[in-house]
């Protein structure tokens, strides 16, 4: 598919709309598994065994960026 002249010539114009989509998705996943590790009641993370994964090896949120996660690039194999 990427070796489509029409698709080149639309990620020059338009930018790759797939992958920065993909890239938001997988940030909001994130954020939302961060969200739903912690227990309500407490205000604190759920005991290990109850949470759900944390969020990337740092366990930090990213910020919102509108470039692409390079982990999202359709070109790699």
């Amino acid at each position: 598919m990427h070796d489509a002249p029409i698709y080149a010539q639309l990620i020059s114009e338009r930018g790759d709309i797939p992958t920065l989509v993909r890239s938001e998705a997988r940030r909001l996943q994130r954020d939302f598994e961060w969200i739903l590790s912690w227990d309500p009641s407490t205000g604190a993370p759920l005991p290990a065994s109850a949470a759900r994964p944390a969020p990337g090896p740092s366990g930090s949120r990213r910020p919102f960026s509108p470039s692409p996660d390079p982990d999202d690039r359709l070109d790699t194999p």
